[in-house]
Order: structure tokens, then sequence, then C-alpha cells
């Protein structure tokens, strides 16, 4: 019962989905192909044939010539006939012998109604066309001709399309200006594209279809009564076409007695519509097939016993286990076995440590429940966890180069990627290639702007588990195309990366799905074979089994691009969000961000992805939309980096893209919502989240700005290198390649410019704020580089205690943990140490002279704080000043000290006179005569303010007493009496003899001893003090008596 349901059905889809376009190449399974005598077909000249006898089938050949590649995209073939006449056209001989071709190259003509096909120019031909026909009467005259038609084609120039094809068929003319008709063909175009294309019993419909359709449309083109109840019947069928279009071969949907009706009479109708000889076709399909019992029943079983999909897909239910890293794998597949699971496998060889549990095996003929025996598994202790294996979904002076806007962008200057100036560096440089792993729907690489960059013989399917790595899908021929399609060579589009080799990893199916299973296998398999850069635009729910994946290709040095997402929600999906990938948002051409792109933390970038033309496995260029198509704008400046630098790592690749991205941020004034945010009466939130603080710089839609791949690979190019800018400079500086130009800019405004000499450069510019945004550009040929420099705090500077030329250590106070730097004049570190927990610092240090200029600064990382200027201080005294004898008739001081240090007499705490030194330390001190005895201190101070120790001087006596008083002598006399000053020595002399010698006393009176004199003689008497200092003599004349 399934197969006659199944079998009606296929002719229901056969009535309105094959002629639409960008679906898989298909082959009539079982159909030979005569051997190809093929006519050789002129431009615009028309050939009028005909088919004779029981001639079917008609053949001719396209050569297409340098200057058509060069002047055209397609070739549009036109093939005009009465009767029903079917063309098909192909890429290739190969193709045309196997009869695999793309269904929106199969036309019919009937009836004046001409089919015209606009084949692309996307391979290197010859083309080959096939002109077929069916005559209406089974037993046709053989010997008569019929089906006269007249075939010609032109070239044409297109722009990329919008997929879809021109042609209308069955069901199209059925419900075109229908209320439901919209969403009827949707869901019969999403069947078609999933279930009619997995396997060769759907392909054999194909082939029936392309033969029927010109008849059945020819039918209802003309017979509105036919239209009519086509359009009712697909109406009838909407719920059941609606439910299998969102579940596919998972639909439990139960089909009702009026849809069965409703089965029956489509068949009916296109049965009646055909030749005998498709009759028999038809029913040979059908085999018998009873319509009349496929009520109650549901699609997924009845799906399941058609033979179109694995009767068991629909109940497929797997696991993935990971075995902690120093447990035995073997010994937990033994113990899942017990469980009743037989279907235990190893994710990868690369590991042994994640275990694929396959709960369902129809071959082994066992089933097991996924709940319980993931409860079961996860209570290993040898077992890290569990998951069950989901679902990911694909996120989605060459001729069509004008359209290609995210290279060359007439509208907005800066609103592509800068690909314009890059091609022009890239001219002429034999750069190493780099594997790009396109991991996705596979790539199509029989393409002439493909053919020669993508290493198809190392490209795996991890969906059918083969080596044929081919798209039937679309989308990663279209993503592969973005990164690496051949410039220059007049086919299609450029790619942006001429060195990037494509390795094709298909882990999505023919309707753009995969599990977790397949895209893990990809991801490993990619880094196995040595992919430098991995593109996922793909996304999903978390899963740890692809975070191990990707934390596996990371530590082989892969950078992995996945795409942001396309619902346009404020949370980045998975595997973008992993920290293992760069996620890229989309932006359009008026360079904002596309509505549809998923922004939130942990965007990194966005790049070109709304309307971006490129290459479908068909050959035409047609325009796709969503970060899909911006994620391969990254992953090809990514792999141009690599290319040009391979010691990369994937961290430095990275921060060279997100530095030189384009800030495109701007706030949205006018923003309706704005006034929720603004409006003072606005519910508030008991538990309102906390508003995340962003590092300068980084925008929450944006990331860090969009991809300026130009000025990426213009840093390596002109040897850029810029140190951290910090808010206590006034240098911006660096190095470059000698001859470029740098210049600083703060928003628009220029701050400073240079040139760079030797390699380097310093820009001179005033201080900036903290966390201040600069863009320093360098330019210097075609090459441009600009990079986003923050302005970083640097630390604040250090507190720094007074230094002296006695002290060995340099001590005070800074932040806990900082490092504090002490430097010399010629700013040569002379000493550092660590901050302490408590903030202080003490660092020893060699003596320092006094006078000396140090210099302090903290220290974190490669910030450095201000310096502080320290100037070794004079803490020693200058040595005792040597001082000359002073007497009591004195009336200068001189001596000797340090040079120009300042002299201080003192008598008994008193100044008594003051001078400076000269260069030699000589002085001279003025003052008044002194006492004998008295004891005058002498002091240097230097300019430090030191005092040297005192130097005591004693006023020495040099003043002589005065003559004695002598009383008169007379020649009797024996002793000479008087007055002299007080201890004083007395000396009697006569005749320069001396006669006698005595000693004043306290009073001064003395009384010497002498001998008679004889009267007349004169008597000399001096005193002499305890200097020695002796008085004039007074003579006195003795007496006679």
């Amino acid at each position: 019962m399934g197969k006659k349901w199944f079998s009606s059905l296929l002719v229901l889809m056969l009535f309105f989905s094959y002629s639409l376009s960008d679906i898989p190449m298909v082959k009539a399974a079982g159909e030979e192909m005569p051997v190809l005598d093929a006519e050789t077909l002129e431009q615009s000249i028309t050939v009028e044939d005909e088919f004779e006898g029981g001639e079917t089938i008609q053949w001719y050949k396209v050569t297409p010539s340098a200057e058509d590649i060069g002047n055209f995209t397609h070739f549009r073939i036109n093939l005009q006939s009465q009767e029903e006449v079917t063309v098909t056209v192909y890429a290739s001989l190969d193709k045309a012998i196997a009869n695999e071709a793309f269904d929106r190259y199969r036309g019919y003509s009937y009836s004046d109604e001409a089919a015209s096909i606009d084949f692309p120019l996307a391979w290197t031909g010859p083309y080959y066309i096939k002109a077929e026909s069916y005559p209406m009467e089974e037993e046709a005259d053989e010997g008569g001709a019929r089906g006269s038609y007249s075939l010609a084609y032109e070239g044409v120039a297109l722009p990329p399309s919008h997929g879809g094809a021109s042609e209308e068929c069955p069901a199209e003319l059925s419900t075109k200006e229908k209320e439901n008709g919209k969403a009827i063909l949707q869901d019969m175009r999403t069947i078609r594209d999933t279930l009619l294309s997995e396997n060769t019993k759907g392909k054999e419909w194909t082939s029936l279809y392309y033969k029927a359709a010109p008849f059945i449309s020819a039918k209802i083109l003309f017979n509105k009564k036919a239209r009519e109840e086509v359009y009712t019947n697909l109406d009838t069928l909407k719920n059941l076409l609606s439910d299998t279009a969102d579940n596919g071969k998972y639909s439990s949907y139960t089909i009702s007695p009026s849809e069965q009706k409703a089965i029956q009479s489509l068949h009916m109708l296109a049965y009646e519509a055909v030749p005998a000889v498709l009759q028999k076709q038809m029913g040979k399909a059908l085999n018998g097939i009873d319509l009349e019992k496929v009520s109650g029943s549901t699609v997924a079983a009845l799906l399941g016993k058609t033979g179109l999909i694995e009767a068991s897909a629909a109940a497929e239910q797997k696991l993935i286990v990971k075995v902690k890293d120093n447990q035995s794998a073997n010994k937990v597949i033994s113990k899942v076995k017990s469980y009743g699971t037989q279907s235990v496998s190893m994710l990868s060889s690369q590991t042994s440590q994640l275990l694929v549990v396959d709960l369902n095996d129809e071959e082994k003929g066992y089933h097991a429940t996924a709940a319980s025996t993931e409860k079961q598994i996860e209570k290993l202790p040898e077992v890290e966890y569990v998951e069950p294996v989901q679902t990911y979904r694909a996120l989605s002076t060459d001729t069509s180069y004008p359209y290609q806007w995210s290279l060359e962008n007439p509208e907005i200057e800066t609103g592509d990627i800068g690909y314009d100036a890059l091609e022009s560096l890239l001219q002429g440089k034999q750069l190493p290639s780099t594997m790009i792993a396109v991991v996705d729907t596979g790539v199509d690489h029989s393409l002439a702007d493909l053919s020669d960059q993508v290493a198809s013989d190392k490209g795996k399917n991890f969906v059918d588990r083969t080596a044929d790595a081919s798209d039937d899908n679309g989308h990663g021929t279209h993503v592969a195309s973005i990164i690496a399609a051949k410039a220059n060579n007049h086919y299609s589009i450029a790619g942006i990366n001429p060195f990037a080799v494509i390795l094709p990893v298909k882990v999505l199916d023919a309707s753009g799905s995969g599990d977790t299973e397949q895209i893990a296998y990809g991801i490993m398999y990619a880094a196995d074979q040595g992919a430098k850069v991995i593109n996922l635009s793909l996304g999903g729910p978390y899963s740890r089994t692809i975070e191990y994946a990707l934390q596996y290709a990371s530590k082989k040095g892969a950078v992995i691009v996945a795409a942001s997402g396309n619902d346009g929600f404020e949370e980045v999906s998975y595997p973008a969000s992993s920290k293992y990938a760069i996620s890229v948002g989309s932006t359009n051409k008026l360079n904002i961000v596309s509505d549809f792109s998923n922004y939130g933390t942990g965007l990194d970038m966005v790049a070109p992805g709304s309307e971006i033309p490129a290459l479908l496995p068909d050959g035409n260029v047609s325009y796709m939309s969503g970060t899909s198509m911006a994620a391969p704008h990254v992953s090809a400046a990514a792999g141009l980096l690599l290319s040009q630098k391979p010691g990369l790592a994937a961290g430095e690749v990275e921060k060279l893209l997100t530095e030189t991205s384009r800030d495109i941020a701007f706030e949205e004034l006018d923003n309706p919502m704005n006034q929720y945010e603004e409006d003072p009466y606005q519910y508030e939130e008991e538990y309102p989240y906390p508003e995340e603080e962003l590092l300068p710089g980084y925008d929450m839609v944006s990331g860090w700005g969009s991809l300026n791949a130009l000025s990426a690979y213009s840093v390596g190019e002109l040897l850029v290198n810029v140190n951290p800018v910090l808010n206590n400079q006034t240098k911006v500086t660096g190095k470059a390649k000698t001859g470029s130009t740098v210049k600083v800019m703060n928003g628009s405004k220029v701050l400073g410019t240079a040139a760079a000499k030797s390699g380097a450069f310093s820009v001179t510019i005033p201080i900036q704020k903290t966390d201040q945004i600069l863009n320093v550009t360098v330019t210097g040929g075609s090459a441009e580089a600009s990079i986003r420099k923050v302005v970083e705090k640097a630390p604040d500077k250090p507190k720094v205690k007074r230094v002296t030329n006695k002290d060995s250590y340099v001590s005070g106070n800074a932040a806990a943990g900082l490092k504090v730097t002490i430097k010399n004049t010629s700013k040569k570190v002379i000493a550092s140490g660590k901050v302490n927990d408590e903030g202080s610092f003490k660092i020893k240090i060699p003596n320092q002279k006094a006078g000396t200029v140090l210099y302090a600064s903290a220290v974190e990382g490669y910030k450095e704080s201000t310096e502080v200027k320290l100037t070794v201080a004079d803490a020693i005294p200058p040595g005792a000043p040597k001082v000359k004898a002073v007497s009591d008739k004195s009336t200068v001081m001189t001596g000797t000290g340090e040079a120009y240090a300042f002299i201080s007499a003192k008598v008994k705490g008193k100044q008594i006179a003051s001078a400076k030194a000269n260069s030699k330390g000589s002085f001279t001190l003025k003052i008044k005569k002194q006492k004998a005895g008295a004891t005058i201190t002498v002091t240097a101070k230097d300019k430090a303010g030191n005092v040297s120790k005192g130097t005591n001087i004693k006023v020495s006596d040099k003043t002589p007493p005065p003559s004695p008083k002598v009383n008169k002598v007379t020649s009797k006399d024996k002793v000479v009496k008087g007055k002299s000053e007080a201890g004083a020595a007395i000396t009697v002399r006569a005749k320069n003899k001396t006669i006698g010698t005595g000693k004043a006393d306290k009073k001064g009176s003395f009384s010497v001893k002498i001998k008679q004199q004889k009267a007349m003689s004169v008597l000399t008497v001096t005193a002499k003090d305890k200097a020695k200092n002796v008085s004039q003599g007074k003579k006195v004349t003795v007496k006679s008596k």
C-alpha cells in the first residue's frame, strides 16, 4: 500500500516541481544513451529539423569561443515547435552520455510555446543539446516525419539571478494567482529539494517527468476545466504538503479519504495527457499499485516502505559518548553493548575517546530506547558526557564581476573588502597555497572557475560516507566560489583568494541539513588533512561533541570561521559562539549590518553577506544572502594572510582581521525602541540584568567591525607593527617599511603624520584620553594598512622617597604587584624590584653622587607609567674647614674648605663673620680683634645645607704687657719694686745683663731682688706675660743715697 500511495504522490510531484532551478544534477537511472553524433550549431544561425520515423532523440553541439566567454555570461538556447518537444542542455560530453543535467536546463515546447534555456558559460565546453519527442500514437508511422522544430542560440550577458527558472511547470500553470498557490508551490519545492533528490528512485521519476511535462502542460494550458481541477486537488492536499515539507521523512501526517481522492484524480489527469509510450512507462513505475488504499496511512510510514528513503530513517536515533581521557573506550563499548545496543563505533580514527551509539539498527534487528539508554550510559564512571546527535543547517575582468559589490562597491567606498587595491598588490606574487576547508554541502569542482582550485581527490562525503564530496544542494559551491573562484579568466566571478585550495568536506545533505556526528567528523577530517582555515557556514544548537572537534582542529593550528546565524536575534548561533571560532555576521551594500544577521556578545566581526553573487553547481551566478556568505569572505582573507606569512598562529590571524576591520557602528537615534530606554516611568524589573560593559571599539551588532581584507594583507606587505599607545604618551611608535607614510587619526581629525625611516616610525601626537580609539594608517604604493589602537591606561606613577648620596636603596609606594624600574640619565635600567602586597617597594641601587639624575617608573607588562625624575640629594656634610692661627691682633681669618661652601665663624655661638669659599675652597673672614684665649668656631655649609663639623681656633695672645711701673731705686736698694701685669715675669737688667727676675702677684705687684747698684746706673725693667710677650723696658736711674 505504501508503494501505491507514494507512486501516485510522485506523479503529483512531477506536475509541479521539476522545472524549478537550484537542485542537484540528476541522471535517469538505468537509461542508456545512444552514441552521440552531434551536429555543430553556430551562434545566431537557426537550424530547422524534425524527427523521422521512430526517431525520438537528436543531438547538437555548441563550443564557446574565448570571445564568447569574455563577452557573455550565458548562451540563450531557443527551441520552437508545434508538437511537444523536450530540450536538454548538458555541460559536457560525459554529462550528456550519463544523462546528467540540471533541471533548469531541461525545457519543452508545444503549440507555439517556445522552450528557452539560458545556459551559463561556466564550463570549458563543448556543450551538448538534446531534442526529444514521442509520438502520441503508439504505432507511429516509422517512415514519416513528425515533430518539426527550429533550434538556435545566441550569447547574452545576464546579471546574477535570485534562483528559480523562468518556465512554468504544470502546477504553476494551475496555481498561479490562486489564493493558496504561493504557499502550495513553496511546500512542493521543499519536498522536491529534499525527498525526491535523495536516491535513485526519485531520480527515475525526474527523467519520466521531463518526458511527460510538455504533454501535461499543454493539456492544462488549453483546458480551463483541467486547470481548475488541478488547483482544487492541490488545495485539498495543502495540509499534507505543508506537513511533509516541514517534517520530511519524519512526517506523522495521516492521509484522509478526501486527500486520497485528490491523489487519484491528479494521477488520472497526468496519465491521460501523455502519449502511449509514456503511459507504458508510468504504468511500469506504478507496477499495479492500488491508489484507493492510502487513506489512514501516515506519511512517515508510507515513505519508509517505498524505497525512496531507508526504512529506518524516520526512527534513526544516535548518541555520542565522550569517554574520559584516562579511561578505556573498549571497556565502555562492552558495557554499552550489555544494555542491548550492539552498534557502537569510534567517531574518528584519530580519537578513540568519542563513540557513536546507534540505538536503532535495522540490519542487526534491534531497537533501544533513547532516554533510558542515555541515562544508563551517563552513569558509567568512565564516561565524561553523553549527548544525542542533533541536526544543523546551512546558513545561508570576469563577466559577473561588476555585480560583486562586496569586492568593489561603487556606491559606498568603504562598503567592500578592498579587493581592487588588494588585487593590484597580489599581481605577480607567487605565494604558497593555503588549504581552506569548506565544511558544507559539498563543492562542484567541474565548473571552470573552480576546476583548478578544489582538491577533489582529498574531499570527503560524511553524508554518504564516500570520497565524492560533490554538491547536491548548491550552498557549498556558492561558499567555495566566494573564496576561490579563479579571477580574470573571463568566466563567471572573481574569488577573493587566488592562493586558496578548497578542501570539500560534505557534512550537509541535499536539503542543507546535517547531524552532529557528520559535522564533527568533517571538522576533524579537515584538520587532519592539513586545512589551515575551516569555513563553517552552518549553525544549530550547542554540542559538546562539535566543541571537542573544534578544540581538536584548533590544537592543530586551524583558523575556524563560522557564520553567526540568520535569525536577527541577539544571540550568536553555534558553532560561531564557540571560543575556537571567529564568528562572522553579515553586512549589506549600504555598509550596515543586515537585518537578518545574529548579533550580541561573542560576535567577532562582520563581512558582506546580503545579495552576494556566486556560483551554483548549475553554472549560474546567483545571489544568496546570509551569514553563510559573509563567513567565506573572512575565510578567504584568513587564508591569504597565511599564504603571505605561513607561520602565523590562529590567534594572530584573528587579531589581524579584527584590528584592521572598519568601524561601521552607529547609534539609531530614531529607533522607536529607544523611548522605552528613556521613559522614566517604564516598568522596572525586580532583578534587572546588569548592563554589560563593552570593550572600547567593540559593538554588539557589528563586533570589531567590517572586514577590510586590503588592510589586513597590507600589514604584512608594509611590515607594520604599532606599539601600544598609553594615555601618558606623546608619540605613537612602531615599525613599518622604510618610506611608507604613517598617519594617526582620532576619528576624522589628523593628530600627526611621519615617514618611516630605517624600518621604524615615531609620530608626535597630543596626549590622548584612556579608551580613545585611534586609527594608525600606513600607506605605501597600493598597500594601505589601517590599524585600530585603543589608548590604554598607563599605571599610576610611583611615589618615591628622597634619595641621597648616602642611600643604597630607592623606596616608595605603588600599586601592588607592579614592577618598579630605576633608570640612569641614559635611560638604562640600573635596578628594578616588585611592589609588595602592601603597596611598598625597596630597591637596592649602587651609591650615587649628589646631583645625579635617576628616573623611576611603574611597569605592568608592556605598560609603563610616567617617569618620576629623581635628583640624588647631597646628604654628606663638607669636611671641617682648615683655619690659620688667629691672634688677639687679627682682623681677618683665612683657611680652606669645600669649594663654594658657606664659611661661618662664631664665638660663644654668636656669629662674628661669614664668607663663601672660592672654587678652590679658600676663604677669608673679616673679624674684629678678639681677646686672647677666646675660642672661635669655624664651620662650612654646602649648597645642600649640610654643615661640617666646627674647627675651633683659640685666639692667641700677641699683645705685650705695658711697661712696668718701677719705684725709685737707690744705690743702697737691694730690691726693685713696682707694678705690672698680673702674673707677669719681671726682668731687671743693667747694661743688657740680667741682674734680677721675679713675678708679679695677682695684683700686679712685684719685688725683684738685685745687688746694690752704683748711683747713676741705668736699670731696664721688663714684664713678660704668659704668652711670652715682653713689654717695653722701663728705664730707671739708680739714685745716690
